[in-house]
């Protein structure tokens, strides 16, 4: 008996599992693209991988969370370019806004139509609302947020304008070539002319006159 525990608790207490979620994910995806989001199935990422669905679900609980994961790294990578582009607002608080603006509405349109992700998941995640996507549209507002206040802060631009409610507006001014829904329904072939047209409106609005 005592043996028996020795083993097991050997077992239980050596090398951890290798992590394969950033494997799983890349198969999940490679197989969205091949035939389709809504026809793969875990066992489908599985066998891709060589591996029971036993051991996915020790790295994924259930197919849904497979999904979120692959949402969210997709929307993360805009997120992160939206940041980088933010961050130059201590140069040029306008650029700056317009270049986000502009960055943020073309990745969307490439996601959705040119880099060959599974759209079709983009947009169940947006239509569903599942968490990556009210991440998302959470990081925008707070890079929104960022330019704006230091724009504020330079005096470039209105600092009479709520910070919140003002960097809020303009997400919600900006879902028309944001939102992956709004974008898959208008297509990219005028996305980047009514981007300038929005921002040029909201510049308008929001830098001080001289």
């Amino acid at each position: 008996m005592q043996m028996t525990s020795a083993v097991s608790e050997k077992r239980r207490v050596g090398r951890p599992t290798v992590d394969r979620r950033d494997e799983i994910l890349d198969a999940a995806e490679r197989l969205y693209v091949a035939i389709g989001f809504e026809k793969v199935t875990v066992t489908d990422v599985a066998r891709a991988l060589g591996m029971s669905p036993a051991n996915l679900y020790r790295s994924f609980t259930n197919r849904q969370a497979i999904d979120e994961a692959v949402t969210k790294r997709s929307l993360g990578a805009v997120e992160d370019a939206a940041w980088q582009v933010a961050r130059t607002a201590t140069a040029d608080p306008a650029l700056a806004f317009e270049r986000l603006c502009v960055s943020i509405a073309l990745k969307m349109g490439d996601l959705l139509f040119h880099s060959g992700r599974a759209s079709d998941l983009c947009l169940a995640a947006t239509r569903g609302n599942w968490p990556p996507v009210q991440q998302f549209m959470g990081t925008l507002h707070g890079v929104i947020r960022h330019v704006i206040a230091e724009g504020q802060r330079q005096g470039v631009m209105r600092a009479d304008l709520p910070l919140e409610e003002t960097s809020g507006a303009v997400v919600s001014a900006m879902i028309k070539v944001w939102h992956p829904v709004m974008v898959e329904a208008s297509g990219v072939a005028d996305l980047a002319q009514e981007t300038t047209v929005l921002v040029n409106l909201l510049l308008a609005a929001l830098l001080r006159k001289n």
